[in-house]
C-alpha cells in the first residue's frame, strides 16, 4: 500500500516562488488556471482540469493560480504507485511532465474535494479509500499513456476554452482572459481565431447563449438569475441577444420549452 499525505487547496489568491518537495508530487487542478513552471521548462505553461501535473521529488517548481482556484496536491513516492502498472517500477520521465485527465479521474477528485470537511465512515467512501481510488487511477494513466505534448497555442486555448466555460458569471473580455493566461491581448485573439474559425468574443457570447437556453428549458430559475449566471449584466442586452440567437426573448423560450414537455 503506498504512503502517501493529501492536501486541498481553495485559497483565493494562490501563488508560490521557486520551491521543492521532498517527495513527488501530483498537482491536480479543480477549477481556474495555473500558470506552472519547473526547472525543465524554458517558460510558464498553463494547467486546466483537463491535466494532471506529475513533479519529481526535489525538483523545483512553481505555481501561479487565477482568483478562484480549487486543486489537490498528493505527495508520496512514484515508484511504489507505479510497481502495480510497471514491472520495473521506475518514475516514467526523469522531470515534470503533464498527463490528461480521464472522466473518471476528474470525478473522483469533485468527489474528494466536495467531501473533504465531512466526516465520512470507513466504509467505501472514506477518505482514504477515495484517495486510494484516485492515485490507482494516477497510476494506471501514468502508466499506459503518453504524456500530453500540445503544442503552445493548443494548450493555450484549450485553458481558455475551460475557463470560459466554468465562468461565465466573469469577466471574459479578451483583456482579462489575456492576463489569466499570461499573454497579450492581441496574441491570445489571433491564437483563438486561427484555432477556432470565430473570434474570441463570439465564442464567449455563444457559450453563454448555450447555457443560458439550457438553463431556461431545463429549470425552473428566474430569468434574472440566469441572467446573471451567464454574465449579461443588462437585462436588455440579455433579451436582445436571446432573441437575435434564438428567435424568440427569453420567456417565449422557456413557454416552448413548458409546452414540448407537456406534449
Amino acid at each position: 500500500m503506498v504512503d502517501f499525505d493529501v492536501v486541498c487547496n481553495d485559497r483565493h489568491d494562490y501563488s508560490n516562488g521557486p520551491h521543492a518537495h521532498a517527495d513527488d508530487m501530483l498537482f491536480m487542478p479543480l477549477d481556474g488556471l495555473f500558470s506552472i513552471s519547473s526547472q525543465d521548462d524554458g517558460r510558464p505553461g498553463l494547467l486546466d482540469s483537463s491535466s494532471v501535473w506529475w513533479v519529481p521529488s526535489r525538483h523545483v517548481h512553481q505555481v501561479q493560480a487565477t482568483a478562484g482556484q480549487r486543486h489537490l496536491c498528493y505527495y508520496l513516492d512514484m515508484p511504489s504507485l507505479l510497481a502495480a502498472h510497471r514491472a520495473d517500477g521506475r518514475s516514467p520521465h526523469a522531470g515534470a511532465q503533464r498527463w490528461m485527465m480521464s472522466t473518471y479521474l476528474s470525478d473522483l477528485l469533485r468527489l474528494r474535494a466536495n467531501v473533504r470537511h465531512r466526516p465520512l465512515s470507513a466504509g467505501l467512501l472514506s477518505h482514504a479509500n477515495l484517495d486510494r481510488l484516485v492515485l490507482s487511477e494516477v497510476g494506471r494513466i501514468l502508466a499506459s499513456t503518453a504524456p500530453a505534448r500540445a503544442r503552445e497555442p493548443d494548450q493555450l486555448i484549450q485553458a481558455v476554452k475551460t475557463f470560459v466555460h466554468a465562468h461565465l458569471d466573469h469577466d471574459l473580455s479578451c483583456d482579462a482572459l489575456a492576463d489569466h493566461t499570461h499573454t497579450s491581448p492581441r496574441t491570445l485573439a489571433r491564437w483563438f481565431q486561427l484555432a477556432q474559425g470565430m473570434s474570441l468574443g463570439r465564442y464567449v457570447l455563444r457559450a453563454r447563449l448555450t447555457e443560458a437556453r439550457r438553463l431556461l428549458m431545463l429549470t425552473t430559475l428566474p430569468i434574472s438569475d440566469i441572467q446573471q449566471a451567464v454574465g449579461f449584466n443588462s437585462a436588455a442586452h440579455f433579451a436582445y441577444s436571446i432573441r437575435r440567437r434564438y428567435g424568440v426573448s427569453p420567456r417565449h423560450l422557456r413557454a416552448q420549452a413548458m409546452r414540448t414537455a407537456h406534449h
